[in-house]
């Protein structure tokens, strides 16, 4: 288009709108105006940015069909952590693809460092020195964008690495509700992961009674968000709330981990390069055995320098997110492994893609086609096409979006 600047021009004098106040403006501000006022610092800094109208900036709208470029995402992000005293989440474009998605996370990062923190006489915490802050213990709602329809809203949860990444696609094509993602503790540095799974699950379930109220809701999760979304489904059951429906898209059982080494850092890394090649767009290899005889401090260096160099990792990625990620997920592996399913009468639908081998490939077993779910719950199992990981990518989200709102839609 002739009246937009390259990227790099775009970004030169934007992102300075209202931000140096930031700070106190919000904290005399309830969460819901925060909220508000975060969106509406956020779409005039992109509309400067990417010299158009400010009223032309839909808060759920995708921010990369917008032509936002990974410079001015990150000019965005350094701003706002300066503005509010903490950290974004490294992912936080990736995570939130929507103008209200990073005002939450925003919003959400600066509450955990002053409402919910300690107050040293009329200091606020995140005025303290980094050392001295106080751990956030709240998890967090993602809005994953979509059409914000009428029906049920629906929560997804995030499998072992704690990433929402892959429901991006998915939530697009999800044009009859709202699409949230349950945010995984111990991502951000100033959050740990849960102790198990009880303490996640309780901590899901407030998540979920807050951003919803009392109505139905509807949970999904993949691969083994899959075993969360059902755990918080029965909890859900038990506090009387209604499920209207409980999807679980190509999830194992947890005793798929019962081999897993947890001292395998390499392996680790080269599962997360794969997870981001699917769902970045991305294209890196990484052998696991190049790592073999590295000191892990060497390993993470390597694999930083050439997730930077690939596009999977932003420019400003640190070898201590990294280490962050290999800790959520052992920590969800080893809460995973220390839980078996339970007995119970909550319906879920089993979707399951053509190719089904790279599942069991994954686990290292021949895996039944219900993947061992009839011996615990009511499943409906129902087929898709692809496989474990391009089911949920651009190539066929829509298919298995469109078969989620038939089988929801169904008495």
């Amino acid at each position: 288009m002739a009246d937009r600047l390259p990227p790099f021009q775009q970004a030169i004098r934007p992102l300075e709108v209202e931000v140096n106040d930031l700070f106190e403006r919000l904290v005399a501000k309830t969460p819901k105006q925060r909220i508000q006022e975060l969106e509406r610092v956020i779409v005039d800094a992109l509309a400067a940015s990417l010299r158009i109208d400010a009223s032309k900036i839909k808060t759920d709208e995708s921010l990369v069909s917008l032509g936002l470029d990974s410079l001015i995402g990150m000019i965005l992000r350094s701003k706002l952590e300066s503005a509010l005293q903490t950290e974004l989440p490294t992912f936080g474009l990736s995570h939130e693809p929507t103008v209200n998605g990073l005002a939450r996370a925003a919003a959400d990062s600066f509450e955990s460092q002053s409402k919910d923190a300690s107050v040293v006489g009329s200091v606020v915490e995140a005025d303290l020195p980094v050392g001295r802050r106080v751990r956030r213990r709240r998890s967090g709602v993602v809005a994953l964008g979509g059409a914000h329809g009428t029906q049920a809203p629906m929560f997804c949860l995030h499998p072992v690495g704690g990433d929402l990444r892959c429901y991006d696609k998915l939530a697009r094509h999800m044009t009859s509700r709202p699409v949230y993602g349950l945010r995984s503790r111990g991502l951000d540095a100033y959050s740990d992961p849960h102790d198990s799974m009880e303490e996640l699950i309780e901590d899901y379930a407030d998540e979920v009674q807050r951003t919803s109220g009392s109505g139905s809701v509807c949970l999904l999760g993949w691969s083994t968000g899959g075993i969360f979304a059902r755990e918080l489904a029965i909890r859900l059951e038990e506090m009387g709330r209604d499920i209207e429906s409980l999807i679980m898209i190509d999830t194992p059982l947890p005793s798929v981990f019962e081999d897993v080494d947890l001292e395998d850092n390499s392996k680790f890394l080269s599962d997360l390069v794969t997870f981001t090649n699917y769902f970045a767009g991305t294209s890196m290899q990484i052998d696991p055995r190049s790592f073999d005889g590295l000191p892990e401090d060497e390993a993470l260096h390597r694999v930083l320098e050439l997730g930077i160099g690939n596009g999977v990792l932003p420019s400003h990625a640190t070898s201590s997110f990294l280490i962050r990620l290999i800790s959520v997920c052992k920590q969800h592996v080893r809460i995973l492994r220390e839980s078996s399913p339970s007995l119970s009468p909550t319906r879920a639908i089993l979707i399951r893609p053509a190719d089904a081998s790279v599942l069991s490939k994954a686990a290292g077993k021949d895996l039944p086609h219900d993947l061992g779910w009839g011996q615990y719950t009511d499943a409906t199992l129902h087929s898709v096409s692809g496989h474990h990981f391009t089911m949920m990518t651009s190539e066929y989200a829509a298919e298995v979006a469109g078969k989620i709102e038939q089988l929801i839609s169904q008495p």
